[in-house]
């Protein structure tokens, strides 16, 4: 064996505290990697990092009854006694592990599941499943206990959807030697990847830019939209231009688009992106702040607002943890600013957020004095009736987007 599970323990407990600083996994797991000894393969501490970042809350709950304390190293310990068995094939090892480490314990795991029966509706979903209490405590607000529970549920998992950008029947050929894929049932360029024999970003066709990652609720944004071939569109905080690409694919670039962003290393991205899929030359892009941005009046305009990035969680594990709920209102302020500045230069608006708050999504397209409608019948309801729609990882199987179309 390259490395002991107390190393395993070790290099967890420090991704944890990288995490708790309000960094990604992927990050926060690679900084950590860096300053390790090398090993021949990080494969295994990754995906016990990631189960043990999905796995948070209910883990830390685990350590404070198994071992009286909350620190990194006690939840990844917990992981140990709790779920090692789910993730490694060592089973000898996580056995011999789990042993040691409940010799120490102060409690049994019986004790934990005994003890999290006795919790209240919001603390007993917010541990189970590992959620922020305040993104828990949202939902409760909207939805049954039930459907609650089926959001956070399916919100564990994660979906990787691939966009063929073109020769559907030719690429999608390439992606069944290597991976095992589905179609969506309505979207013909959408497909869902099942299982795969090397990692999404290897794939001969990911690879060459014939398919490229984006997730459904993203792609609901855009066909919300509806461009039309000789509309002109403005695509507002549009980098890294995932949306940008797929207006140009749905038009066949028989359309006038300028492509905005504030930050000058995501608009390089951004270039960079539609150089590779061959569209650079289809699009005018602007580096700019959308809020204060004076131009001549477009058909439509797109707007994925920056946010608190809360519903992402089915991406991005960490966003369970530290949702950035208290900042919502920062970022409202900003996206008010936003959309107000997006009806002043188009005839018609579609605004996005990838958020499961409502200060983020219904407040702010309620206070923006336009017209607000729902754009697409795969929508779930919006909190409040008729403001827009939403996308949830149960019925979607993606992340968790409110989606509205608003006119001045």
């Amino acid at each position: 064996m390259k490395w002991s599970p107390g190393e395993l323990v070790d290099f967890v407990s420090k991704v944890l505290y990288e995490v708790s600083k309000g960094l990604t996994l992927d990050y926060s797991f690679q900084k950590v990697k860096k300053r390790w000894r090398r090993l021949d393969s990080f494969k295994v501490f990754y995906d016990v990092s990631e189960d043990v970042v999905r796995n948070y809350y209910f883990l830390k709950f685990a350590a404070s009854i198994l071992f009286s304390s909350e620190s990194h190293k006690a939840v990844a310990k917990a992981w140990f006694v709790m779920r090692a068995d789910k993730v490694l094939y060592n089973r000898e090892m996580v056995d011999r592990f789990r042993k040691k480490l409940l010799k120490r314990a102060v409690g049994d795991p019986s004790d934990v599941y005994k003890a999290l029966e006795e919790k209240e509706v919001d603390q007993y979903l917010s541990i189970k499943y590992s959620y922020h209490i305040d993104i828990v405590r949202n939902l409760l607000r909207y939805m049954s206990r039930e459907e609650v529970e089926r959001v956070l549920k399916a919100g564990n998992s994660n979906w990787i959807w691939l966009r063929v950008v073109k020769d559907v029947d030719k690429v999608v050929k390439v992606l069944e030697k290597e991976a095992e894929v589905e179609p969506h049932p309505e979207i013909p360029f959408m497909y869902l990847v099942k299982k795969t024999s090397r990692p999404i970003q290897y794939l001969t066709a990911v690879k060459n830019f014939w398919a490229i990652p984006q997730d459904i609720s993203s792609v609901y944004v855009v066909l919300a939209l509806n461009p039309q071939p000789g509309e002109s569109i403005i695509d507002l905080a549009a980098a890294p231009g995932m949306k940008t690409s797929l207006i140009i694919q749905l038009t066949e670039g028989r359309v006038k688009i300028v492509a905005v962003d504030l930050s000058a290393k995501r608009v390089a991205r951004m270039k960079w992106l539609l150089k590779k899929l061959g569209m650079y030359n289809y699009v005018e892009v602007v580096r700019s702040d959308s809020r204060r941005l004076k131009t001549r009046r477009f058909d439509k305009a797109l707007l994925d607002a920056p946010c608190t990035s809360s519903g992402a969680f089915t991406k991005e594990p960490a966003a369970k943890i530290y949702p950035r709920v208290e900042e919502a209102y920062k970022y409202s302020e900003i996206q008010a600013a936003m959309l107000k500045n997006a009806l002043a230069i188009s005839d018609a608006v579609t605004y996005a957020v990838c958020s499961i708050l409502p200060q983020e999504g219904e407040e702010v397209v309620a206070k923006s004095g336009g017209f607000v409608t729902k754009p697409l019948p795969q929508l779930s309801p919006a909190y409040w009736g008729g403001l827009g729609g939403r996308t949830f990882p149960h019925l979607h199987r993606g992340e968790a987007f409110f989606i509205a179309n608003v006119s001045p």
